[in-house]
């Protein structure tokens, strides 16, 4: 169990009764509208009643809406909001809709803190997912944990969310896994001139504490190392010529979607094209602004781009058909998970937060479109990542 043994015979009797399919892999199709307001909600779904607030469960995002991480934390809200949706086009749980209620930390440490407290105060709120980035999820889960509401989090790898709290899960690897994936990377392609660029914040200081001991282990030291702020750095030359003049042979990237082809189209434009893995390079915006610059990038994610398990795929048709914008980025499919294995709390009878925590720690396997999941011992997951390369355009699968 999680930290602390709790209800044990009311959780070993849910673990036998209960395994639930994490909303499978055909949800049932409905639509519904993209918000990012500071505090806005919504219950409504094609066809779902209107309902008032006696008659919901509320369910709260706490994601980057605005700001510098604001692809990951819209695609995240939506693919949740795909899972109420299809809750309340069944008619809801126990006759009750179940209603989002948005909130927009705005990548910021400082307002996730503000909003968490917001959703603290609020006692008809049941359950958070977020935050997007890792600090903003550490600064969130001080406040939740606390107040006793559960929080997954569908986009946070700091190592150091494992032990923010008995109310805090993750849906989504942490680095201590990821980032080994991009140092070995790098190591079985036989590269020993080795430089990394990082977000100055808790997502990249933590990739870059497990980079270190995994180069280490491998007798590599980084020759150059350098931070960034997100959202404020936009010139990286001076770090780039740097790398190039120490000789700097291949880039692991700490970075985001919006900062990477920046990154590779500046490098370029010094005469320096060294190999780069990074864990933001599995995003279309990737390809969209970085272009020919990003041929060759690499990075992983959870499934081969070229053979999408069934469930993605009708996943991603769904996501485009709804909001018109592709979704061919992991942290939707983790909200979307997220989102389904509350709507399975609400379900197996789980309403207050004290109930949902205990169901999410509760052992339960959840079968979902990536496979068979569960919440670990600290509220964590692994899933499986595929390595992947950015050729002629696409996203390709590779084994090395």
């Amino acid at each position: 169990m999680k930290k602390t043994s709790r209800i044990i015979a009311i959780l070993a009797m849910l673990a036998i009764l209960f395994t639930m399919a994490a909303c499978g892999s055909e949800p049932a199709a409905a639509s519904s509208s993209a918000g990012s307001s500071s505090a806005s909600s919504s219950s409504s779904s094609a066809s779902a009643p209107a309902a008032t607030e006696a008659d919901t469960y509320k369910i709260a995002v706490a994601l980057a809406l605005t700001g510098g991480s604001a692809e990951q934390g819209n695609e995240v809200r939506n693919a949740v909001k795909l899972a109420i949706d299809d809750v309340n086009a069944a008619g809801g749980i126990n006759g009750k809709m179940v209603e989002l209620v948005d909130y927009d930390d705005q990548a910021d440490p400082k307002q996730a803190a503000t909003v968490a407290n917001a959703i603290a105060a609020d006692e008809s709120i049941l359950a958070v997912v977020g935050h997007t980035n890792s600090s903003c999820t550490l600064a969130g889960a001080a406040i939740y944990n606390p107040a006793g509401i559960p929080q997954i989090t569908c986009t946070s790898s700091s190592p150091k969310i494992t032990d923010a709290g008995e109310y805090t899960f993750r849906l989504w690897n942490s680095d201590a896994y990821t980032a080994q994936v991009h140092v070995e990377t790098i190591i079985n392609k036989g590269y020993k001139n080795v430089g990394m660029i990082y977000e100055n914040n808790d997502y990249g200081l933590g990739a870059y504490n497990v980079a270190v001991e995994k180069f280490k282990e491998a007798g590599i030291d980084i020759l150059v190392a350098e931070s960034y702020l997100l959202g404020e750095t936009k010139d990286f030359t001076t770090i780039l010529t740097k790398m190039k003049s120490a000789g700097v042979e291949a880039i692991f990237a700490v970075s985001d979607e919006t900062e990477l082809p920046m990154i590779m189209t500046q490098a370029h434009s010094l005469g320096f094209y060294p190999f780069v893995t990074s864990t933001g390079a599995y995003s279309t915006t990737v390809l969209t602004l970085g272009g020919a610059e990003v041929e060759g990038l690499y990075g992983a994610t959870f499934f081969d781009p070229n053979n999408l398990p069934e469930g993605v795929a009708a996943f991603y048709d769904r996501f485009m058909e709804t909001y018109g914008v592709d979704a061919v980025v992991s942290p939707a499919v983790s909200g979307y998970i997220s989102g389904c294995i509350l709507m399975d709390a609400l379900k197996s009878g789980a309403t207050t937060r004290d109930q949902i925590r205990d169901y999410l720690d509760s052992g339960l396997t959840f079968d979902t479109m990536v496979g068979t999941l569960q919440f670990d011992e600290n509220g964590d997951v692994t899933i499986p990542l595929t390595r992947m390369v950015i050729k002629d355009g696409a996203f390709v699968g590779t084994p090395d």
